[in-house]
């Protein structure tokens, strides 16, 4: 994992350095950031929808046992 965020480090350097790729190092910047930041609240989504889940499975397991 540590070799591919230093081949990704490298190459942002090389593009930074080229000036014609200035703005593709800004979005993608801007897109890292607004990933960071949307993550905890997709984790949340998720354990809410795991939770949903387990709670209509064990709802249809007493419906089908006929409980």
């Amino acid at each position: 994992m540590s070799n591919m965020l230093k081949a990704i480090f490298e190459r942002v350097k090389g593009v930074i350095k080229n000036k014609k790729g200035n703005e593709i190092v800004a979005i993608a910047l801007i897109l890292l950031f607004i990933i960071l930041a949307a993550a905890p609240y997709i984790r949340n989504l998720g354990q809410t929808t795991s939770t949903g889940i387990s709670n209509l499975n064990s709802q249809m397991q007493q419906v089908l046992n006929g409980q």
